[in-house]
Order: C-alpha cells, then structure tokens, then sequence
C-alpha cells in the first residue's frame, strides 16, 4: 500500500487519489481479504492533466525506471490513454484510473498508514455491477460477495448500484448467477481470502441470485456456517 502510494503521489496530488475497489470494502467492513489495489481519481469541472504532477510522457518514464529498479514489475506495466494504469508492486496488481465523479465522498474515512481517502461505497459497489457485471459480464465470487454483505450493511447504495443496471443488463446478470448457482462447488471458492461470514461464502452465488431475483428483498445472513472455506482462502489480505 505504501510503495504503491508512494508511486501514485509522485504524479497526482495524494488528496485527489481514493482508494477503491474490494480493499476499500474491506478496511470499512472488515468482511474478507483483499488481493489488489484499485485507486481513482477525478479531475472535477478540469481537465485530468490540469492534476497531474507530470506530462504523460514522463509518467512512462518513471514506469520504464521504476521496472527497471525492480520496484515494479517489468512485464506487467498496462497504459490505457491517459487515465488508467496497471502495474505490479511484487505479486499485488495496482491499478489507477479516471472517473467523471464520486457518488459521495467520506473525506472523514481514510486508509490509516498512507491517509488516503476511501472511496464511497456506492461508488465501488456501482462501479462493480454496472462496469464489471453488467457491461463486461464478469462474474466474480467477490463482487457477488461484497454485494451479499451490503445487503445488510449498505442496502442504499446495493439499491443504487443495482438501479443502475438496464433491464437487458439485470436479465443477463440473473442468467449468470442462475448457471453458477445450479454449478456450484465448493473447491472453487479460492478466490475469497478470509471471507468472514462462511455461510455466504459457501453459497454465494446462491445466496446472490435469491438476494437480485427478489429485486433485494431477500436478505442474506450475515452467520458462520458449517463451511471450511474461511480457512481455507491463501494468501495476505491488505
């Protein structure tokens, strides 16, 4: 987190960078671990550049000679325009990117060791539904367990999130959890660092595709279960 921090801050002021994605989650839930770091930015009614430290030329400079230093890895450096990069910091993916607006900002919830604000909630969870699921149709065993948790400890944004999604969007999202559900197994739950709560765990796309088929009226409960696979997630959460 630090070194990634580090890197970020040498192109755009620390105060306009938010910490996002599934860590963000985390350090507010405390629900599962984390593998990545996702941090956005948003130049408000300015242009991107206007923030940045650096042209975008010597932002690619400073990637080719922290590869070089080793503090990155050399293969794993991905640039899309101007406004999102991705790159390794040892075996943690970092990625940074542009966003029109934030749904909120909690500037009063901060990651502890670097002070980087947390993104807002409705922020990730829509980014993880609309983007993720249902424009990409990338099903993921944590997207659908962060939304399972945010039933019971954010069903407003969970609300807004699934809002977002068309009609054709919300058809196809169901058809997805319907095909994992009837699959479902266990052994496949690798994905999931330290999820706290085992019985959504265990049963998540089930327990998902009850939650979205009753347009969120379902509740999933947030209780331990019979299952292993709490202990069974590799890997250091963030």
């Amino acid at each position: 987190m630090g070194t990634a921090v580090d890197i970020l801050s040498g192109w755009i002021p620390v105060e306009h960078l938010r910490l996002g994605g599934g860590t963000a989650l985390e350090a507010r839930w405390h629900h599962r671990g984390s593998q990545d770091l996702d941090f956005s930015f948003t130049p408000g009614r300015g242009s991107s550049s206007s923030l940045f430290r650096k042209d975008f030329d010597e932002i690619r400079m400073d990637l080719h000679a922290l590869a070089r230093d080793g503090v990155i890895e050399r293969d794993n450096v991905v640039m899309v325009g101007t406004n999102h990069i991705q790159f390794m910091v040892g075996d943690v993916p970092v990625s940074f990117v542009g966003t029109e607006r934030f749904h909120g900002d909690p500037r009063d919830e901060v990651e502890y060791e670097t002070g980087v604000i947390l993104g807002a909630t409705r922020d990730i969870l829509t980014k993880k539904m609309y983007n993720r699921l249902g424009v990409n149709r990338i099903a993921t065993e944590r997207d659908a367990y962060d939304f399972a948790v945010a039933r019971t400890l954010a069903p407003d944004d969970l609300l807004y999130a699934w809002s977002t999604l068309t009609d054709d969007m919300k058809r196809d999202t169901l058809a997805t959890y319907r095909d994992l559900a009837e699959g479902e197994d266990h052994a496949r739950f690798k994905a999931l660092v330290q999820p706290r709560f085992d019985r959504i765990a265990c049963q998540v796309w089930q327990q998902v595709l009850r939650m979205l088929e009753s347009n969120l009226e379902y509740v999933p409960p947030l209780t331990q279960g019979n299952c292993d696979v709490g202990r069974r997630g590799g890997g250091d959460g963030h």
